[in-house]
């Protein structure tokens, strides 16, 4: 009996080639998800630190104004404003109309009446009460033709009164 050998050694090496490719072929696509995921990431992580800077000139903004003369109760509920920096030292803050891009980001802060019910405590409906804001500062960004965003909300009041 002869010994065929030869036929099984090129099948063999025909499969562990098919192995071989399947597995790089899987491994090649786990480290372009894992870039584009680290990608997301840090976007948003920018994005977060752009939202939280914002909040940050908002309430240096309300701190160095007058609720009802030029500070936070003069803004009109519904309209966009974005911090802007005044010069001088301490740099101070002031809030002007519309978003702001910032590189790929745009970042908006947006205000609304702020409801009490008979308890006191915040409701989406009641009496308005005049001396607190509610504060949405959204930052969105487009990747690969989708949105995506980052929201903070936060309550501001009247803390001189």
């Amino acid at each position: 009996m002869k010994n065929s050998t030869e036929g099984i050694s090129i099948i063999e090496i025909l499969v562990v080639i098919s192995i071989l490719a399947v597995s790089f072929a899987s491994l090649l696509g786990l480290i372009s998800f894992s870039l584009s995921a680290s990608g997301i990431l840090k976007q948003r992580l920018e994005a977060d630190f752009l939202a939280q800077d914002a909040m940050e000139a908002i309430r240096n903004f309300r701190e160095e104004t007058f609720w009802g003369s030029d500070g936070l109760g003069t803004l009109t509920a519904g309209q966009e404003y974005h911090p802007q920096k005044i010069a001088g030292d301490p740099i101070k803050w002031t809030l002007a109309q519309g978003a702001e891009n910032i590189g790929i980001f745009t970042r908006k802060a947006v205000f609304g009446k702020v409801f009490r019910d008979s308890d006191d405590n915040i409701a989406s409906s009641g009496t308005e009460d005049l001396g607190a804001k509610k504060a949405v500062v959204t930052v969105s960004w487009q990747e690969k033709g989708r949105t995506h965003s980052v929201e903070l909300i936060t309550y501001f009041t009247n803390w001189r009164q």
